[in-house]
């Protein structure tokens, strides 16, 4: 009977150890899932801050995801603001009032913290809010009783503070949480500092493309007094034969006159105005043809011997219509004030296609008497001067097309030279822009180019398609791939833009992709990065070709 008994008790014993390993197992395997699912949402919210396009949504974004994964209750960001010397909190949906702190003065609260932080540039852990003296406590503040604050750094420069609060108990956040949210405060700073480069550089383009613009006006602006004048008098005469009707001959000329100006308005409107990043297959023969037709006039008044040489074929380019119109005018601008004051007065275009590629020659006469017709006006002093700042912005156009501007000159004589890649003439319609392909899911890809309006033409490229795009620098790079994932790194070749050997080596096992982007293609070093998991494009970029490529790095990349 007691050997039953005995036995009895092993087997509740037996069981109940078995019931507590799986309950232990359990609890382990249920413990590893939320950190796996935590780790998840920590890379997913990393990535959606490095592709932020303001510090207002990378406050909202953190607001409301961190509280999901740490004990966290309330988060703040604090952004550094030169001009005030102070931190002023980013506001958000559950926080919409602006706070700024003085660094000279912190207000009371946990800004006067915030503000230790930044000045010290190190990690802040506050167990117990109400006891610590770095925190100014005032009797009716509400404050949370714990906090934690993290120093925006990017390159050794202090970008702002991250606060994280909780309401619920006092203590210490733990180090995989401080290891996480270091992560974020790291990823926001690169993010701040990306967004701050990007608005620079569009700033830059933008100014010089309004600076562009107003020498454009300024050198066409007189222009529309001829036709304006005509219309003038022709309505004074029609005014002072009233009760007679007037001819057909001056109602034409009346209408003909007005539908010239309206045409030179249109053209500058359009040259100032911000244009649709999809690019179109246009030909660049039929194009230039209507600009010297449109010039024509202009060029009577000044006595100018012109020559239409342009091919009659079809010369399909891929990129933006407005923008090559913008060049070709520009240039011709420039062209006839320098040709109207050589004794020749003679400006001509020509056409001709040259391996797979579209030269279009601007030729004109050059004065001894007036040097700056012979002078190179890309030089860097030339463009420094102001004198050919229009130009500048003619060249970032062309080169995002993949071609080249160029000038020469010789004794008496001067001419621009555009080259364009074509692209194939059964492609698209020419006045269609291209649709996209449908993508199965967003991609995170890294563009690295030092050419601004290049960048910004690919960047619409892969943004169009619903990517994830983040501009970065060469020097930035590797470093930028270690702490965030990407499915794929397009790298332009540019003076300037590194070595893309040795970042090809370094982000080959980090990054599933890498495309190269050149100027020409290269069959024997498109096979070379073929056979290192990598592809060849050539620029301006073919949209089948990015499409191709676009598809091999969804293949690589598993679903999230």
């Amino acid at each position: 009977m007691a050997g039953h008994t005995t036995g009895f008790l092993i087997t509740i014993v037996l069981l109940l150890g078995a019931a507590l390993i799986a309950f232990i197992g359990w609890r382990r395997t249920r413990r590893e899932r939320a950190q796996q699912e935590a780790q998840r949402i920590l890379h997913n919210l990393s990535e959606d801050i490095i592709a932020a396009p303001s510090p207002s949504v990378i406050a909202e974004k953190l607001s409301v995801v961190l509280p999901t994964i740490t004990q966290a209750t309330s988060v703040n960001l604090y952004l550094y603001q030169r001009r005030t010397k102070s931190l002023e909190r980013v506001p958000t949906t559950t926080d919409p009032e602006p706070m700024a702190a003085p660094l000279d003065a912190p207000p009371e609260g946990l800004a006067n913290a915030a503000v230790v932080c930044f000045r010290n540039r190190t990690l802040l852990n506050v167990p117990d809010v109400r006891r610590n003296p770095l925190v100014k406590v005032g009797p009716k503040i509400s404050l949370p009783k714990s906090a934690f604050f993290v120093p925006l750094l990017s390159q050794q420069e202090a970008l702002g503070v991250l606060e994280i609060g909780n309401s619920r108990k006092p203590g210490f956040f733990s180090q995989e949480e401080q290891a996480g949210i270091q992560h974020l405060a790291n990823q926001a700073a690169a993010a701040l500092k990306l967004q701050e480069r990007t608005a620079m550089r569009e700033q830059l383009f933008h100014s010089e493309k309004l600076a562009a613009t107003g020498q454009l006006i300024s050198g066409v602006a007189s222009e529309l007094s001829a036709p304006l004048e005509s219309i003038v008098q022709l309505a004074a005469t029609l005014a002072a034969h009233q009760g007679t009707a007037p001819s057909q001959r001056d109602l034409l000329k009346l209408v003909g006159e007005s539908q010239r100006a309206s045409e030179i308005v249109s053209r500058l409107v359009s040259f100032a105005r911000e244009e649709e990043p999809a690019p179109h297959v246009l030909d660049v023969n039929t194009l230039a043809s209507e600009l010297m037709r449109f010039r024509e006039p202009e060029w009577r008044l000044l006595g100018l011997k012109t020559q239409d040489r342009l091919s009659p074929e079809k010369a399909p380019i891929l990129g933006s219509r407005g923008q090559i119109e913008q060049v070709f005018l520009n240039l011709l601008v420039y062209a006839e004030q320098h040709a109207a004051q050589s004794p020749a007065k003679s400006l001509s275009m020509q056409s001709s296609v040259i391996a797979r590629r579209i030269l279009v020659e601007i030729s004109y006469g050059a004065a001894v008497e007036d040097p700056a017709a012979t002078v190179d006006p890309f030089t860097p002093g030339s463009l420094l001067g102001g004198g050919a700042l229009g130009l500048s912005v003619c060249q970032g156009i062309v080169r995002s097309h993949g071609g080249e501007v160029r000038f020469r000159s010789r004794s008496g004589s001067a001419r621009f030279e555009v080259e364009l890649p074509l692209t194939q003439e059964d492609s698209a319609d020419t006045a269609a822009p291209l649709e996209p392909r449908k993508v199965s899911r967003s991609l995170t890809v890294m563009v690295v180019d030092t050419d601004a309006a290049a960048q910004k033409h690919l960047l619409g490229l892969l943004s169009t398609r619903g990517h994830r795009v983040v501009p970065v620098s060469s020097q930035e790079a590797p470093d930028l791939a270690q702490r965030l994932r990407f499915d794929a790194v397009f790298w332009s070749l540019h003076h300037g833009s590194g070595n893309w050997t040795e970042a090809s080596e370094s982000l080959r096992s980090l990054v599933p992709l890498f495309v190269l982007v050149g100027d020409g293609y290269d069959a024997e070093l498109a096979r070379h990065l073929e056979q290192n998991q990598g592809f060849l494009l050539s620029r301006p970029v073919q949209e089948t070709e990015l499409d191709r490529v676009l598809a091999q790095a969804e293949a690589r990349t598993p679903a999230k």
